[in-house]
């Protein structure tokens, strides 16, 4: 009888283990089915358009001559240059924010070439957060960030995009000594106000050689959102038919 008592009680007890295990299971898989839902799933927006734009505000491509008016900002690209020393545009090497790919005498480093883009930025009504919220700011005018980011065409729709360029040269920095490059990309511009500059990249000549470039407008923020100057087809400068 005793035997049969502990009989029964070994095998309750093994059939608690089991079902108590087949339920951990479930449980564990519902768990980790629910973690991955909620998991956020990258997918790359950006889609460059092919058609050309109608107007300022078209999500069509826009080319030299053309101007992108979004958010209260007029963007106007008035000339694109491929150069292979800073010193065909006239530019200074203590000025570039990123200067590893630059010889002392102004050479390109092999292999690469330097894009550079000439536009006027016009503040129609844009007027940045800290401005509108702090009366105490010493500062009056606007605080703009220059469009600062180039792409090919493969690599800003690829799926694990959008892969950008960065910039590597504006002319319109606060002074160096002022915030140790902390805010080069960044300059003050005043309601109805307009400043002329010029924006450039350092870029590998094989991919300029055989790929689409475009200079993006709206690059902070969404992918979506974003619009296209083209630039360069095959290192050839791209200009509207």
């Amino acid at each position: 009888m005793n035997l049969n008592k502990k009989s029964i009680v070994i095998y309750l007890c093994l059939i608690f283990s089991l079902l108590t295990a087949c339920s951990y299971r479930e449980f564990e898989d519902s768990l980790k089915q629910e973690l991955n839902n909620d998991e956020d799933v990258h997918v790359n927006e950006a889609i460059v358009p092919e058609q050309p734009a109608e107007d300022e505000e078209d999500d069509g491509l826009f080319f030299i001559g053309d101007t992108i008016a979004r958010g209260g900002v007029e963007y106007t690209l008035n000339d694109v240059r491929i150069s292979k020393n800073i010193n065909e545009v006239g530019l200074d090497k203590v000025d570039f924010f990123w200067q590893d790919q630059i010889e002392d005498n102004g050479d390109i480093e092999s292999g690469y070439k330097l894009v550079t883009v000439d536009v006027t930025v016009k503040n129609i009504n844009y007027t940045d957060y800290e401005l509108r919220t702090n009366p105490d700011l010493e500062r009056d005018k606007p605080n703009l960030f220059i469009e600062s980011y180039i792409g090919f065409k493969d690599d800003l729709e690829d799926p694990n995009g959008p892969f950008i360029i960065e910039t590597s040269y504006f002319s319109e920095h606060p002074p160096i000594e002022q915030d140790q490059w902390n805010d080069y990309y960044q300059f003050l511009l005043d309601h109805g106000e307009e400043v002329d500059a010029i924006v450039g990249w350092i870029v590998p000549i094989d991919q300029l050689n055989e790929e689409s470039l475009y200079y993006l407008n709206g690059s902070e923020g969404r992918a979506e959102d974003q619009q296209y100057f083209y630039i360069i087809s095959e290192g050839e400068i791209v200009y509207r038919d």
